[in-house]
C-alpha cells in the first residue's frame, strides 16, 4: 500500500508482516469523500489550503507526493466543516525508495512549467518542493476557471472551453499554453467576468500566486520554507476564514 510510506516515514510505524511478504486482507472504512470541485467560495479555499498545509508537512518529513492534481484532492464533511484531503500516493517517494528525484512523473496539465522543459523531460532536473507548490497553484487556477467556464446557462459548452486544450497536447505543448496563460495575467489583466461571484475573490488569490511564481528567482536558491511562505502563505493567509 502506498500509504505505508507515510506510516513508516512520518509516524515511525514498522510493518514486519509487509517485510516478510505476508498478505493480510484489510478492509478500509473512511468518511465519504467528494471532489473539491463541488465546493465554492470560502469553503473551497479553506479545503484547498488544508491540502497545501498537509502537503507541506509531509514534504518536510520527506514524503514527497509528486502528483498534485484535482483528481487527487477530495473533501469530506467533519465536525461542521469541509476538510481537504490529499490522496493517491502511488507516485510519492521517501528517502529509502532509492529514487533519484529526476523521474518523469505527474499529471502534465498540473506539473510545474520547469518540469515540462526539455532538460526535465530528459531526467536532468531534480524535483523540488517548489515544483509541487506550483502544481498546487495550477490546481487552484484549474478548478476556478475550468469548472466555472465550462457551462453557460447551466449547459455544458461544446467548444471554446478555456483550458481544455491543456488536456489535448503533449508536455511541450502544455508548457507553451501554460506559459502563455501565465504571461497574460502577470500585469493588470486579471479579471474573468464569467466567473461566479463566489469564486471571484479566490480568482484574485490565484492570479497573485501566479504572478509571484512568474517573478520568482529562476535559480533554485529558495529553500522550501521560503517558497511556502512567499508563494503560498503570504498570498492566501489574509483571505482565509477561521
Amino acid at each position: 500500500m502506498s500509504t505505508a510510506k507515510i506510516r513508516k516515514s512520518l509516524l515511525g510505524i514498522q510493518e514486519a508482516d509487509a517485510e516478510r511478504g505476508n498478505r493480510v486482507l484489510n478492509v478500509i472504512v473512511s468518511s465519504k469523500f467528494v471532489p473539491i470541485t463541488s465546493l465554492i467560495g470560502d469553503e473551497f479555499l479553506s479545503a484547498w489550503w488544508q491540502v497545501v498545509l498537509c502537503h507541506y508537512t509531509l514534504w518536510k518529513h520527506d514524503v514527497h507526493h509528486r502528483d498534485v492534481s484535482p483528481s487527487n484532492i477530495t473533501t469530506c464533511w467533519s465536525n461542521g466543516r469541509w476538510i481537504g484531503v490529499l490522496n493517491d500516493y502511488d507516485l510519492s517517494s521517501i528517502p529509502c525508495d532509492g529514487l533519484s528525484g529526476h523521474e518523469r512523473i505527474g499529471t502534465v496539465p498540473f506539473m510545474a512549467i520547469d518540469l515540462l522543459e526539455e532538460d526535465a523531460l530528459e531526467g536532468k532536473v531534480t524535483r523540488l518542493y517548489r515544483h509541487d507548490a506550483e502544481s498546487l497553484v495550477w490546481v487552484l487556477v484549474w478548478v476556478l476557471v475550468w469548472v466555472c467556464l465550462r457551462y453557460q446557462e447551466g449547459k455544458l459548452l461544446s467548444s471554446g472551453r478555456l483550458l481544455d486544450a491543456w488536456l489535448k497536447v503533449d508536455a511541450n505543448g502544455c508548457r507553451e499554453k501554460k506559459s502563455s496563460f501565465m504571461r497574460k495575467f502577470r500585469y493588470g489583466d486579471a479579471d474573468l467576468e464569467q466567473l461566479s461571484p463566489s469564486h471571484q475573490s479566490n480568482w484574485k488569490i490565484a492570479v497573485t500566486c501566479l504572478r509571484t511564481i512568474f517573478y520568482a528567482p529562476q535559480s533554485y536558491s529558495q529553500d522550501d520554507r521560503s517558497v511556502f511562505q512567499t508563494w503560498l502563505l503570504a498570498n492566501v493567509q489574509s483571505s482565509l476564514r477561521t
